[in-house]
């Protein structure tokens, strides 16, 4: 016996609403926070929504204009927590207290979320409690797949019987849909007699489904079912994307996919080519200037308004910054822009609550009195909860220094993704190093101080 799971879907009815959502931290008395809207999860780009500085009794909270179920991300500092929110709701959430030290910046750690007297009718308790059921079935039932295959067999069958008689009245649609590629992803990707095969989860998970953008469950599917797919075409469609992917051609490429029947459809096309760059780019195989233009190619004439979406996040994904380019124009605060005209400028980036990031504090002192007036030293830290040990270092600096907030766009515009973080720029306002040499020895004992010596004898013989 094989079935895939299903249940009667309804057509959605929303209208524009109100969530609110009301919540507390430890510690963090101050601070900012932030909350994110994802735009679409095949590149999980983040647009900012608001922000809240957190009160004295540690609390914040946010009202959010939603006209339909869409996941968000709340990040304090460096650690982040992501919900879905549902129309007309209010949510009372706990975010405890994480530490951040040597993690990853602008990224960051997952912290978990606690939820207060939160509805069972809202979409965060009934994905919480069916993937709290699936994991406890499925840890069971693995154990059998090797064991007893039988019993393996008759178990997951047994697990979908419940979970279709549990949720088959269940009026969420965006629920209904969760399951259905939650157990795409894990039950039914297991190889097992009986089990449904390759045309059968096509059919049912990818030919015969609306796009479902907003769902992540159904992009992780997505993107996993078309992972590498150039591998995986049939040999006259190979050709055509080849031939589409080395002459920079969007239209040929689109094309050259809806020769295989795996790929039903010019709207999933659009967004299997745009999956195909993001795996193309980072293997240096294919010009990288060839894969951004058919990017924007896609962005410019998809008539798919998320396809366009995505093709414009993959295209600001791709854009790294690198040494020989000009200096963004960024604006630091009202009179301020970054850049010095005619002289040489060393940007450090740091984090006061990073011990690695204060530790070279010193070093850039000394640096300062020995090249200070050849070189323009500016120094930026990331707005957050500091003491008096972090102000007296941040006082004590001799030269520009000022904090940015984790929303604030320098960060992404320079790549600064880690503390602390060095960038050399030259007189004419053209990048040197990025990143560059920091004032301590790395490795290999190299430090910026030789460059700065450098720049400083071709000044003096000037």
């Amino acid at each position: 016996m094989k079935f895939l799971f299903s249940i009667f879907f309804l057509t959605p009815f929303w209208c524009a609403s109100l969530t609110q959502i009301m919540g507390k931290t430890v510690g963090s008395e101050g601070e900012w926070i932030h909350i994110y809207e994802i735009d679409e999860f095949a590149t999980r780009n983040e647009t900012a929504l608001q922000k809240f500085k957190i009160t004295s009794d540690n609390q914040f909270y946010f009202e959010i204009n939603n006209k339909v179920i869409k996941k968000y991300v709340i990040r304090l500092s460096n650690v982040y927590t992501e919900l879905f929110l549902q129309p007309n709701s209010a949510y009372n959430i706990v975010i405890p207290q994480e530490t951040i030290d040597v993690i990853p910046y602008f990224s960051g750690k997952e912290t978990e979320l606690l939820f207060l007297d939160l509805d069972s009718i809202d979409i965060n308790y009934k994905i919480l409690g069916f993937e709290a059921w699936m994991d406890d079935e499925m840890a069971s039932l693995y154990l059998l797949k090797d064991a007893d295959p039988s019993k393996f067999i008759d178990g997951v069958l047994k697990f979908k019987m419940a979970i279709l008689k549990e949720y088959k009245n269940d009026s969420s649609i965006y629920f209904k849909n969760h399951i259905k590629y939650v157990l795409g992803k894990t039950i039914d990707n297991i190889n097992y007699f009986g089990g449904p095969n390759a045309s059968e989860k096509f059919s049912f998970y990818i030919k015969n489904q609306d796009v479902l953008y907003d769902l992540p469950s159904y992009m992780d599917y997505f993107r996993d079912y078309y992972n590498g797919i150039r591998q995986k075409l049939s040999p006259s469609s190979k050709r055509v994307i080849n031939l589409a992917l080395f002459e920079a051609d969007g239209r040929m490429l689109i094309k050259g996919l809806l020769i295989d029947s795996i790929v039903p459809s010019q709207k999933i096309a659009e967004i299997v080519a745009l999956q195909i760059i993001e795996e193309e780019y980072p293997k240096g195989n294919i010009s990288q200037n060839n894969l951004i233009g058919i990017t924007r190619y896609l962005q410019r004439n998809s008539k798919h308004e998320k396809n366009t979406l995505i093709a414009k996040n993959l295209a600001r994904k791709f854009y790294t910054i690198v040494s020989g380019d000009p200096l963004p124009t960024i604006q630091i605060n009202e009179d301020t822009y970054l850049g010095t005209p005619s002289q040489y400028q060393y940007l450090h980036f740091f984090d006061p609550s990073n011990p690695q990031s204060l530790a070279q504090s010193k070093a850039m002192k000394l640096l300062h009195e020995k090249y200070g007036e050849t070189i323009s030293f500016v120094s930026i830290y990331l707005n957050g909860e500091s003491g008096a040990f972090q102000e007296r270092i941040i006082n004590s600096m001799k030269w520009p220094c000022y904090g940015l907030d984790y929303y604030h766009p320098i960060w992404k515009s320079l790549n600064v993704n880690t503390f602390p973080y060095y960038i050399l720029v030259n007189e004419n306002l053209i990048i040197e190093s990025i990143p560059a040499l920091g004032p301590i020895p790395n490795g290999t004992y190299e430090t910026i101080a030789k460059r700065f010596f450098d720049i400083q004898k071709t000044k003096k013989g000037n």
